[in-house]
């Protein structure tokens, strides 16, 4: 662990205190910062994202019974799931439990029992994608328990595109899907897990996953994320909401190719193929509703992405916050996932003098984030509070409020695995 940044090694530490144990099996999985490209990845188009400073550290320890048992120190949640029948026994086992199915269905059961011990400083329900790292953490502790020889993951995007299948049930390559945990979304979330650089954004595409572009974020600024006391929880009240909108985005594409009698999978391809023509798709989707969808989309992708990773660039941040700005008002406009805390919170970070400020995540309650200058963080962090205090003072007594950077990808100790992949 010697090559570990210390806000790693730090949380192995105290880990290893608090629950008395070790491995030489130890995992970091962090939890993720979507900047830009709100609800854009399972739709074809591409998102500007880091790995955040705050995750999971877990130790991966054998036992004698077949099945996966996880200790959650921060939280202090205990469940064990039978190879044999690997049912979720609560809200938050559904994530486990269809990592533990779909391994044994595509890649067969471990040969031993295995038992994850967790500590974790990620809100959950928050939109920073503690569920996706909790995808990730599990999936990392099987495959290095299981004969690897057949497993069709070459590379670490390989990796992120079988969580994010996972997560949503869908098929991966010649791997066959299920329910999942019922939301259809994408591989945004497990891509910056695994495929993020430290101190850098990275635009991504995901049809398939790819790095387009990275660029690095000055140490003069810092992500400040508050949140905003709405559970955004993509399994329970919000997943009708969540899945409404991915549906939405399907929906256009659908209308579209009959239209031209051509298939188009999502509207990443549509707007890609030669002949697209924005006339004849307004035509094709005369509801207003569907209308706003592909709009939000369109906008997001070819204007504000671009405009805002040049600006990081450049250290222009009066683009840099007129962009982002753009994308939050989209958000309520004409994706309609925004609620009134999470638009105050970006509001009241703009009115205190942030660069930009966006929510990000599935919507529908979770956090926003705000960059601000370094030396001002703490202050500033003070002022956003109390001022989301004003509006929302039962909303703020259940703020969180982190400061964050851009961090390294996932990691795991087991000697070469993540590496051979990339």
């Amino acid at each position: 662990m010697d090559r570990l940044p210390d806000y790693v090694s730090s949380r192995f530490d105290h880990l290893s205190q608090a629950r008395g144990v070790t491995s030489d099996h130890a995992l970091w999985v962090p939890g993720r910062i979507e900047v830009l490209g709100k609800h854009t990845d399972y739709a074809g188009g591409d998102s500007l994202t880091c790995a955040s400073t705050h995750g999971m550290v877990a130790f991966v320890l054998g036992h004698d019974s077949p099945s996966l048992i996880i200790e959650d120190a921060s939280r202090h949640q205990h469940v064990e799931l039978r190879y044999d029948d690997p049912s979720p026994q609560a809200s938050w086992t559904r994530y486990p439990s269809a990592v533990l199915k779909r391994v044994i269905r595509h890649f067969g059961a471990p040969s031993s029992g295995i038992r994850i011990v967790l500590y974790s400083d990620l809100p959950t329900a928050s939109g920073m994608s503690s569920s996706s790292a909790l995808i990730v953490t599990v999936l990392l502790a099987l495959l290095g328990h299981i004969d690897r020889k057949g497993v069709p993951l070459r590379t670490r995007e390989d990796l992120a595109g079988f969580a994010g299948a996972i997560e949503s049930g869908a098929d991966w390559r010649d791997l066959k899907g299920d329910d999942g945990v019922g939301t259809r979304g994408g591989s945004q979330d497990h891509t910056a897990i695994l495929c993020a650089r430290e101190g850098m954004l990275s635009l991504f595409g995901y049809q398939p996953i790819r790095c387009h572009e990275r660029v690095g974020l000055p140490d003069s600024v810092s992500f400040l994320v508050a949140g905003s006391g709405v559970k955004a929880r993509k399994t329970g009240e919000a997943k009708h909401a969540y899945n409404r909108a991915s549906q939405r985005a399907a929906h256009v594409a659908r209308l579209y190719s009959q239209d031209l009698d051509e298939y188009y999978p999502h509207m990443g391809a549509m707007m890609a193929a030669p002949h697209f023509d924005r006339e004849s798709l307004r035509w094709a989707i005369p509801d207003d509703d569907l209308w706003d969808r592909f709009q939000q989309f369109e906008r997001e992708v070819d204007h504000v992405l671009p405009k805002a990773l040049r600006a990081v660039a450049a250290s222009d941040w009066d683009t840099f916050g007129k962009v982002t700005a753009e994308s939050q008002s989209m958000a309520a406009k004409w994706l309609h996932n925004q609620i009134p805390e999470t638009q105050a919170l970006a509001a009241c970070a703009v009115d205190l003098g942030a660069l930009g400020a966006s929510s990000f995540g599935a919507g529908f309650g979770g956090a926003v984030w705000a960059l601000v200058p370094s030396e001002t963080a703490e202050s500033f962090a003070e002022a956003w509070k109390a001022a989301y205090a004003e509006k929302f003072p039962l909303r703020a007594q259940d703020m969180v409020l982190l400061g964050d950077q851009p961090g390294i990808p996932a990691w795991t100790s087991e000697v070469g695995f993540l590496d051979d992949l990339g």
